[in-house]
C-alpha cells in the first residue's frame, strides 16, 4: 500500500512501503544485438546511436561489447532478481548511492556518513564531484580503486552526485565494479531515492529566488527548442541519465529516454524506492548489518513557493513533456505492484 503525505521540499516527500521480501533492482533487460551500430539500432531520434552507445573510455570497450551480447528480457517485476533475507547481513561490500538532486539525498547522505562514524574503522566514506565534466575520469579512477582489496568484515560507502558519473554513456562501469567486488566474495548494492515527478520540479523552483529568476527564465531549458542546453536544474530522469550535463544533447524522444532510465535502473539498482526513508535504512541495516539509526531531513527549504495557476500548468506541462511523469509511472508500475491497478478497472 501506497500512503501520501503533504510535502514541500526536498527531503521531506514520506511514502510507507511494506515488504517482508524486498526484490533486488539488477536489470535484465539487454539488447538482442550481439553489437550495437547505427545500423541494428533503430531511433526516430537522428543520432540514437552516439546517445545510447558507450563507453567511450578504450579499456573496457571489449566489456561493453559482452554486455551487447545478452538476451533481451522484457522489464516485468517476474524478472527482477532478489535478495534473500536469509543470507544477509552481507560480511563486506560496496554501497554505492547515486545521489539525484532535491530527492532527500542530503539526508541519506549524511545519514550514512553517521553510520560510517558509529560503525569504527571497518567503515569508510568517499566521495567526488563537483561542476566540471572532467570530474568523472576521476570519480572513476577512484571508485575502481575503492573496489579492490576489500577486507574481509569491511563496508566502503561511496556517494556519486554532481558531475561523478553519467550512467548513460558510462554504464559499463557499474559491471566492472560490481564483477569485481562480488569476486572477492563482497556484497556490491547500487542504490538512489525517487520522487513524486511534478513534486520534485515543483521543490526545485526554490533554486531560482537568489539569483531572482522569472519561472519562465528558470525552466526554459525544458522548452523542446532548448533540448540541448544545461539547466537551472536537471530533472530526475535527465539526472539518471546525463547527471548535469545538458538536457538532451542527441534529441532523443521522451519515450526513448524512459525506455533507457527504466534499462539501467533494472541492470543495477539493487534498492530503488519513491521518497520511503524509513524503509531505505532498515534495508541498509539489513544489507550490512549496522544498528539502527534514525533518518533525520537535512537541507530543508524553509521559505513559501507560490504560483499562479497558469504558472504550476507550466511546471506539470514541461514536466510531463519531458518524461518525468511517465518515468516515475513507470518505476511505480515495476517496482510498486499494484500502484496502479485501478487503471485496469
Amino acid at each position: 500500500m501506497l500512503l501520501r503525505t503533504k510535502h514541500k521540499n526536498c527531503a521531506a516527500a514520506w511514502v510507507v512501503f511494506s515488504l517482508t521480501f524486498f526484490h533486488v533492482y539488477i536489470g535484465l533487460h539487454l539488447s538482442k544485438s550481439k553489437i550495437y551500430s547505427p545500423e541494428n539500432v533503430s531511433s526516430s531520434s537522428s543520432n540514437f546511436y552516439n546517445e545510447f552507445v558507450g563507453p567511450k573510455n578504450e579499456p573496457i570497450i571489449e566489456l561493453a561489447l559482452e554486455v551487447a551480447k545478452k538476451p533481451n528480457i522484457p522489464p516485468l517485476l517476474s524478472n527482477l532478481r532478489s535478495i534473500d533475507e536469509s543470507k544477509l547481513p552481507h560480511k563486506c561490500g560496496i554501497i554505492f548511492f547515486y545521489h539525484i538532486a532535491c530527492t532527500g539525498g542530503s539526508s541519506i547522505n549524511h545519514w550514512f556518513g553517521k553510520q560510517v562514524k558509529l560503525n569504527g574503522p571497518h567503515t569508510s566514506y568517499w566521495t567526488k564531484w563537483g561542476r566540471n565534466e572532467k570530474v568523472e575520469a576521476s570519480f572513476i579512477k577512484g571508485m575502481t580503486k575503492q573496489t579492490q582489496n576489500i577486507g574481509p568484515n569491511e563496508w566502503r560507502f561511496v556517494h556519486a552526485h554532481g558531475m561523478s558519473y553519467f550512467p548513460n554513456v558510462s554504464e559499463v562501469y557499474l559491471y566492472q565494479w560490481r564483477e569485481e567486488v562480488e569476486s572477492q566474495g563482497c556484497g556490491f548494492v547500487v542504490t538512489t531515492m525517487l520522487r513524486d515527478a511534478i513534486g520534485h520540479t515543483i521543490s526545485q523552483t526554490k533554486g531560482m529566488i537568489k539569483p531572482n529568476l522569472t519561472l519562465d527564465q528558470f525552466m526554459s531549458h525544458l522548452e523542446p527548442e532548448h533540448y540541448n542546453q544545461r539547466g537551472h536544474f536537471v530533472t530526475q530522469l535527465d539526472y539518471l541519465l546525463y547527471n548535469m550535463g545538458p538536457r538532451n544533447e542527441y534529441n532523443a524522444t521522451k519515450e526513448e529516454k524512459v525506455r533507457r532510465a527504466i534499462e539501467i535502473l533494472q541492470r543495477h539498482f539493487d534498492v530503488l524506492l519513491l521518497s520511503d526513508y524509513d524503509r531505505f535504512t532498515v534495508i541498509m541495516n539489513k544489507i550490512t548489518g549496522w544498528v539502527p539509526l534514525k533518518l533525520r531531513a537535512s537541507n530543508i527549504f524553509g521559505g513559501d513557493l507560490n504560483y499562479s495557476y497558469a504558472e504550476l500548468q507550466k511546471i506539470k506541462d514541461l514536466t510531463e513533456s519531458n518524461g518525468d511523469v511517465a518515468f516515475i509511472d513507470a518505476v511505480k508500475h515495476l517496482y510498486y505492484p499494484g500502484t496502479l491497478d485501478y487503471l485496469l478497472l
